[in-house]
């Protein structure tokens, strides 16, 4: 039986060693890795084809290890260093990594309190930002946290509005954490109404984008092309664990 596009690439990438990656570029890598990590601990017969829970893991956090000592960079400009600390986040909340978590809040502290700032402060107004924030507000429940981070959410749902947006993928996984994590209890009403309607038109613009990546990706002679293999890895990761959520939670 011809394998799936997303069950060859997941193959090919047990050889692929992520320090010849850029780390700015691994994001894509470490979030597939967590979103197939979570498929299996839910659906433990795909073992079979992903491997154990704890092999997969170990994947994301090479990644992880890597990212631990690049957020304590002070010198690193702060919106890959807030992703940096972000993705921490994540990866603690599905593998309970003390370590990482406290890396990742260290860092988120010391990028949005500069200069011994009393006050949380913006460095740049970025999906990074926004997802450290939507974090921030959840592992330790920074209320202003979460209302910085809607701030952001509306004000990037103002401008992709006007059209074309370069980082339209970025900023709809962080729309998409804000709500999961944060929600829109800070948001008035007409606002929650806004984030509603617009979230509904910006999924279609996602799916074709998304769409258009892969297309691209199953193209390319060199399907190893570092800009767009681990992007398009979190997209077949999220598709496929969606694919499987409709199939077997229909059969249960």
């Amino acid at each position: 039986m011809k394998k799936s596009l997303f069950n060859d690439l997941y193959d090919r990438l047990r050889l692929v060693n992520f320090r010849s990656y850029s780390p700015d570029k691994l994001s894509g890598f470490l979030h597939g890795y967590l979103t197939v990590y979570r498929m299996v601990r839910i659906y433990p017969w795909l073992e079979a084809d992903f491997g154990v829970p704890y092999d997969i893991h170990e994947r994301a956090k090479e990644i992880a290890r890597w990212y631990e000592v690049l957020v304590q960079k002070k010198d690193l400009p702060a919106d890959p260093r807030a992703g940096y600390a972000a993705d921490l986040m994540d990866v603690y909340q599905l593998y309970s990594d003390l370590n990482f978590l406290e890396k990742g809040v260290d860092a988120a502290y010391d990028i949005l309190t500069p200069w011994g700032s009393d006050k949380l402060v913006l460095p740049c107004r970025t999906p990074n930002v926004c997802r450290l924030l939507c974090n921030c507000y959840y592992l330790t429940g920074d209320a202003e946290c979460g209302k910085l981070a809607g701030k952001l959410v509306m004000e990037a749902l103002g401008y992709m509005r006007g059209g074309d947006c370069d980082d339209l993928l970025a900023w709809w996984d962080a729309i998409c954490l804000y709500e999961d994590v944060v929600g829109t209890m800070e948001l008035s009403m007409e606002e929650r109404e806004y984030l509603g309607e617009e979230r509904t038109r910006l999924s279609v613009r996602v799916k074709q984008l998304e769409n258009k990546k892969i297309e691209y990706f199953q193209q390319l002679e060199d399907r190893n092309d570092t800009c767009c293999l681990p992007e398009v890895f979190d997209i077949l990761a999220r598709r496929a664990f969606d694919t499987c959520y409709r199939f077997y939670e229909k059969e249960l």
